[in-house]
């Protein structure tokens, strides 16, 4: 009986109301994460054949009325302050009360929309602050304020649940680009949207197979009119590669000024059968990226388990060749004309989601004889949330593209330097939404690093150590490919900036507190990040120059810096100051004067909350730099210094091994000199 059931938001199922949740093991307030249920769209459309009832909240609430009346202000307009907007506003909001005592009723439409729409992260039985409200439309979209005139005076209202994964994101410090300040979007999870009003910027409903041909106006658009940001610059490298024929379905030497596209999915382990290409049995998103190839009337396509020689044992000439391939990535993504990217799923076998395979509906429901239906949560919110961003491989593919189609689980959104597309909205060009991680206002990865070639600004250093920050907190399945899955990065890299060797505070990286006890890679030498499994950064001391660092500190000096030597294989020689620590963690980790146990600073691992993860004892360490500062004006010297701990093949050998890295900061008014340190030259490994 409908009135002695409910919607549960916990389990995402119907229950009867006198039964407690069985998801909830007690009363206090819970943290779950449930993803879309695929079971939920079926469940929904079940309960939309029974008769439809409107409850006692949901009439009061007149979801119609309020649709037509409300008028949200965005954050950049001095109303939203105001005393009469804050009383106002309420009359337009649904109070939600206490989360353990909610009833949304499987028989009522908009309590159907409610259940579709509410948050699936970070609920709390005792959570009393959650409630429907309205919001305009473009703020979903980062750069919303940059937004056109006309986008923003009449706009499309949503209403939405004021969750924490849909709140404001990093408003209160927007970044600048080109001397205007771009906010981030907000309210980015699902929404109700009402179809009887046309306003800028209305929500589309989708189709549960996407017109794919929609796009071919947007990516014509943009190959036409765009300029040199958007255009790619055909490589003679890309002669080495191979491409996939989709008319005549084989593999092929690449045709010269080839117009191709290229693919980024997760392999999740499913590998192409013998003759799949030419029995058309390959993996389910490779085919459908052949589908959409040949639908945005293109011929060829790029796809590496394909394009490069897979072979499980392969020979020194297959290994040489595949790392020629692998060397040129960043040319065979940027000269794509466009990369298709398989968001959703965590195989290659998950597809891409509405070329041939239903994707994931939208809810819609008849109230007082009005349409309404559930939007989409933001494309870069569903990349976000997806195991593809989460993989070492496709942080390149993402970052060398110029023009990307995201297929989510839910939509298609078009992608590149100028504007965004979402296919879930009436807007045809939207301001640039950068992935979260990289800075505002990246056009194109090659574009900054020559910007900094030129100009010779600083940029790279912190620009590199965000990328290598973002990479290694990603996953990857085998050791092997620690540089593998960067190596078109790296290419990037190299042509535009001197070798990384020039910088030998490089070698002060250290993992992030986050990282307890990191696993080696035994393929790469331990002095690199890539020895090592784990996100890793480097301190901003070492990353800024002088200058910046003069911002910080009073009568900054450094010295004692390392100096790179040569390389020999996986080995490097240094120069540098080695000294021996005498450390004593009771309970803290102090560095004591030799032979007098008299503290003479403190002693820090990478970069714990703690200082107390060192044991006691004596270390053999190798000094990156040392800064000496000021606190005040007149105040006493301290010094930090940037050491690698050592381990040496054994007593009087050369070669060392890096353990971990770790900071002193001394006393005031302590010299670090009278630990004795000596140069000497290092061989790493």
């Amino acid at each position: 009986m409908a009135s002695a059931t409910k919607l549960c938001v916990f389990c995402r199922c119907v229950e009867p109301i006198a039964q407690p949740c069985a998801a909830l093991p007690t009363s206090q307030a819970i943290e779950l994460i449930a993803p879309l249920q695929a079971h939920e769209e079926t469940l929904i459309l079940g309960l939309q054949q029974q008769p439809s009832t409107l409850c006692q909240r949901c009439a009061a609430f007149d979801i119609v009325r309020v649709f037509k009346d409300s008028n949200p202000f965005d954050n950049t307009e001095r109303e939203y302050q105001s005393l009469e907007y804050r009383r106002s506003k309420g009359k337009y909001e649904m109070v939600f009360g206490e989360l353990a005592s909610l009833i949304l009723s499987p028989s009522y439409p908009l309590c159907r929309l409610i259940f579709r729409i509410f948050p699936r992260e970070g609920l709390g039985t005792t959570d009393i602050a959650l409630k429907l409200m309205p919001f305009r439309s473009y703020i979903q979209q980062f750069g919303w304020n940059t937004f056109p005139t006309q986008s923003r005076t009449n706009p499309a209202i949503f209403f939405g649940v004021n969750a924490e994964s849909n709140s404001i994101i990093n408003e209160r410090s927007p970044q600048p680009l080109d001397g205007v300040v771009l906010r981030r979007g907000y309210r980015a999870g699902e929404s109700i949207a009402f179809a009887g009003i046309t306003r800028s910027g209305n929500a589309r409903y989708l189709e549960s197979l996407v017109d794919v041909s929609i796009f071919s106006t947007v990516l014509e658009d943009c190959i036409n009119h765009h300029g040199p940001a958007c255009q790619a610059t055909v490589s003679p490298e890309l002669s080495l590669t191979r491409m996939i024929d989709v008319i005549d379905r084989k593999v092929v030497p690449y045709p010269e000024q080839c117009d191709y596209f290229a693919l980024s999915y997760v392999w999740g382990g499913v590998m192409p059968a013998p003759n799949a290409l030419e029995t058309n049995t390959l993996p389910n998103t490779i085919e459908d990226a052949i589908v959409v190839t040949r639908k945005l009337g293109r011929r060829y396509l790029w796809v590496d388990a394909l394009c490069i020689d897979q072979a499980p044992n392969p020979t020194p000439i297959q290994r040489a060749e595949k790392e020629k391939q692998l060397k040129i990535m960043d040319q065979i993504y940027s000269s794509a004309t466009l990369t298709l990217v398989a968001v959703a799923g965590d195989s290659s076998n998950a597809g891409l989601p509405g070329v041939v395979r239903p994707r994931t509906r939208q809810v819609s429901e008849t109230i007082a004889g009005h349409t309404f239906f559930t939007v989409p949560p933001t494309a870069t919110t569903e990349i976000n949330a997806s195991n593809w961003s989460t993989r070492a491989w496709t942080l390149q593919e993402d970052l060398l593209s110029r023009r990307r189609l995201f297929f989510t689980s839910t939509q298609v959104e078009f992608g590149c330097p100028k504007h965004r597309v979402p296919e879930s909205l009436e807007m045809t060009e939207m301001v640039p939404s950068w992935p979260q991680e990289m800075p505002v206002g990246l056009k194109t990865l090659d574009s900054v690093l020559g910007q900094w070639k030129e100009k010779n600004d600083g940029l790279f250093v912190p620009l590199f150590w965000l990328l290598i920050g973002i990479y290694t907190e990603r996953r990857m399945t085998n050791d092997e490919d620690s540089i593998n899955a960067l190596a078109g990065l790296i290419a990037m890299v190299e042509k535009n900036v001197p070798a990384a060797a020039s910088f030998p505070r490089f070698l002060g990286w250290m993992h992030g507190f986050e990282v307890g006890t990191p696993k080696r890679r035994a393929a790469f030498p331990s002095w690199s990040w890539a020895g090592w499994e784990g996100k890793v950064t480097l301190s901003d001391l070492l990353q800024q120059s002088k200058e910046e660092s003069d911002l910080n500190f009073r009568d900054l000096s450094c010295d004692m810096e390392i100096q790179y030597l040569g390389v020999k294989g996986l080995q490097i020689e240094v120069e540098g100051w080695q000294v021996s620590l005498e450390i004593r963690t009771e309970p803290l980790s102090e560095a004591v004067f030799p032979g007098t146990g008299k503290m003479m600073g403190y002693v820090k691992e990478r970069d714990f909350l703690h200082n107390n993860t060192i044991p006691s004892g004596r270390y053999e360490c190798l000094v990156v730099e040392r800064f000496a500062y000021r606190k005040s004006r007149d105040g006493p010297v301290y010094q930090l210094i940037f050491m690698i701990v050592l381990e040496f093949d054994g007593v009087g050998s050369g070669v060392a091994k890096r353990k971990t890295l770790i900071t002193l900061t001394t006393l005031p008014r302590v010299d670090f000199m009278c630990l004795g340190p000596v140069q000497k030259r290092v061989v790493l490994e």
